[in-house]
Formats: C-alpha cells, structure tokens, sequence
C-alpha cells in the first residue's frame, strides 16, 4: 500500500473542517474539562509549594498563579518532591483519560466512518479508550524509555567520566632542563598545550556516534529491502547498504549541527546524541499510527501499523506530518496574529466607539463605567473562543 502524500494530509485537513460539528459536539465537554484540569494543577502545585490551600481567593488571576508557579517550582520540587510527584502523575493520568474519551470515538469516525452516538454531553471510557491508551503508552514507551533512557544514564556517566579524567590535577614542568620550575595543571590544560586535547572533546564523542550510526544503517538497510517496497525489483544489498551508509552519515552531521546550534551546554556529546535522536526518530514514525490503529481495528496487533510504514511509506508518512504540523502552525500564527489583532479587533474597537458616542449622548456626555470593561470582556471571549475552536480542528486533523 503506498500512502498518497497530498491526499493523506489533505483528507486530515478535510476531516478537521468538514465534520467540525461532530468534532465539537464530542469533544466540548473533555476540553473544557482539561482547560479546568489544567487550572486546578497549577493551584494544586501552589498549594504544595505554600504549604495552604491556594485558591482563586488567595491568588484570583490565573497568570499570576502561573508567574509564581514558574517562580517557585524548584523550591517545591527541592523540598517536597513526593507531593509535586503526586500532583504530576494525577493530573497525567486525568488528561489521558478526557483525551482519549473523545479520541477514541473521532478516530473511529475518521477512519472507519462510525459517527459517535448522538447527543451533545459525551464521557465515554470503554474498550476503545483502554486500547488507545495503552498503544500511546507502548508507543511512548519504546520511543521515550527503552530507547532515550538508556542513552541519558549512559550519557551522563561518559560524560561525567571524561570530566573527572580531564580535571585530575598534574605536576608539570615548563622547562624540561630544569626540575625545580613547577606548575599544578589540570589534564585538560595540559592535554591543550600538548595539541592533543582532541582525543577527549573530538574524538571519543565520535568513536561513541559509531555503534548508533552502524545499527541505523543496518536497520535502514534491512528497512529498504525490495521486500517492504511496492514494485520493489530484484534484491540490491550493496547499493541498499552503500545509500543508507550515505544518509546516515548526512543525517548525524545535520543533526549534529542542529543540536550543537541549539545547545549551549558542553558538547561532547552531542555527536552520539544525534544518532540516537535519528533512532529515536525511526522508532516514533514507525509507530506513530499506532494508537489510531489499535482503535480502529480493536486490536492490539502491532502488524497492521508495520504495513502501513514500510519501505517508502516512512518518508511518505515523515512528509505528511511536516506538511500537516506546518499548515496547522501557520494557521494559528495567522489567525492570531492578523485575523485576531489586525480584521477582528479593528472591528470591535469600532463598535466600542460606536457604542461610547451613543452611551455618551444619552448619559449626558458621561461614559458609563461598565462599557469599557464589557469590551474587554467580550474581546478576551473571542480570542478564547477562536483558539478553541482551533483546538478542534487540530484534534480532529490528528484524529
């Protein structure tokens, strides 16, 4: 099966429009839910934190409550991390369950064409929502734990070794002629002077990239095989090998660069991090369709979602989730920063003038108190509202 690249993400798109009231109607109660969820965590981490009940009386801006959890979360985390554990995992666990209550029902829709029951009040959590949770979980789980959580702990440890080598302390003797000149230098300084400093910030970091780099490139070859790939032709092992050698070797560099642009921590080891971030990547595309599968077959057979990213259906799906992601992104930059600030505010400003000339004439050419206020409520409301209703059609366009 080849995945048309346009007509997949053009479907997605299709479906988050065109079914925008079923979207709507399922979803409403989950998301306000989860809008309420989210208020309540962080009240609930204040209230951690303070040592009291925090509510709206003590704290009745929401912003604000978010500035000073900002502020103090790592003095909760330092001095009660068993509470802040136990805010996260229940709050965790709650999102999962609004999420996949209406998840569940829009991807069965979306894929099968099996509206969700009638009604504008829906909860459900069944057989569909255990299957979704557990396929993101596994999914999460292969991608976040099996894979990144072996290469932090070993990360960590490389590079906390490779410190401690290079600050050990030397005696070292600038003049060899006399040995009563003498300095204290660390490895590293006199690994510097000696021009072969390399070794530890070049070239272990890049010896440690080699045993990713080689299980990418077998899996890749073995991915590529005429097998997985529709009108595949006869088998070709060496120029599989030779090209998936080449990709590699071009993807860890561009990774490579990329982290070493966005990190401003030591970069010893972002050589091997980006191998493992491309592994990391393999491992998240091929089971990206996991949970939808799962829902949509009511089944947790892994198969079906190994058909559907075969061969050259990785990048096929790869494109897709760039082109959809990016159109979804742009529509919400647009939508706030022109639709909202530029067409829709100039709007209500002028009805808010509108509407202070008339209030002015008949009060007597006082404005009254509350017409300023309702305007800024009714502004808040809209940009509320609008960013919702995005949210729909982003969940629908996952779905």
């Amino acid at each position: 099966m080849k995945l048309p690249i346009l007509s997949v993400a053009g479907e997605a798109l299709n479906f988050g429009a065109r079914r925008m009231e079923t979207i709507m109607r399922v979803a409403w109660l989950p998301i306000v839910l989860l809008l309420i969820v989210n208020m309540v965590k962080v009240y609930a981490f204040l209230t951690v934190i303070a040592g009291e009940v925090i509510t709206f009386e003590q704290v009745p801006n929401f912003a604000q409550a978010e500035a000073l959890f900002e502020f103090y979360k790592d003095q909760g985390w330092a001095n009660n991390p068993q509470a802040m554990w136990t805010v996260t995992i229940s709050f965790w666990v709650a999102q999962i369950i609004l999420l996949s209550s209406f998840m569940a029902p829009l991807i069965r829709y979306s894929g099968l064409g099996e509206r969700p029951s009638r009604g504008v009040v829906h909860l459900p959590f069944g057989v569909d929502q255990i299957r979704l949770i557990i396929a993101g979980f596994f999914s999460s789980l292969t991608t976040g734990v099996l894979a990144y959580g072996p290469l932090w702990a070993a990360s960590k440890f490389v590079g906390q070794y490779i410190d401690e080598a290079l600050s050990r302390t030397l005696a070292y003797f600038p003049n060899p002629d006399s040995l009563h000149q003498l300095e204290i230098v660390t490895e590293r300084d006199a690994l510097t002077a000696s021009g072969d400093i390399w070794i530890f910030d070049v070239g272990i970091p890049w010896v440690a990239t080699i045993p990713f780099a080689i299980v990418l490139w077998v899996i890749l070859t073995m991915h590529f095989h005429p097998r997985n790939r529709l009108n595949g032709g006869p088998p070709n092992l060496l120029a599989r090998a030779f090209g998936s050698g080449l990709a590699v070797a071009a993807m860890i560099l561009v990774s490579f660069g990329s982290l070493k642009m966005l990190g401003e921590a030591d970069t010893k080891l972002f050589a091997p991090a980006a191998a493992v971030l491309l592994l990391l990547s393999y491992l998240a595309l091929r089971l990206f369709a996991y949970p939808g599968v799962a829902v949509a077959r009511k089944s947790l057979a892994p198969g079906p979602v190994w058909r559907v990213t075969r061969g050259w259906n990785l990048l096929r799906l790869l494109a897709v989730g760039l082109i959809v992601s990016s159109l979804l992104l742009a529509a919400v930059w647009v939508v706030n920063n022109f639709v909202l600030q530029g067409v829709i505010l100039s709007t209500i400003l002028s009805l808010l003038q509108v509407v202070a000339s008339s209030m002015t004439l008949i009060s007597s050419g006082e404005l009254p108190g509350w017409v300023l206020p309702a305007f800024i409520l009714i502004w808040d409301g809209v940009k509320i509202l609008i960013n919702v209703f995005l949210m729909f059609f982003s969940y629908g366009v996952l779905a």
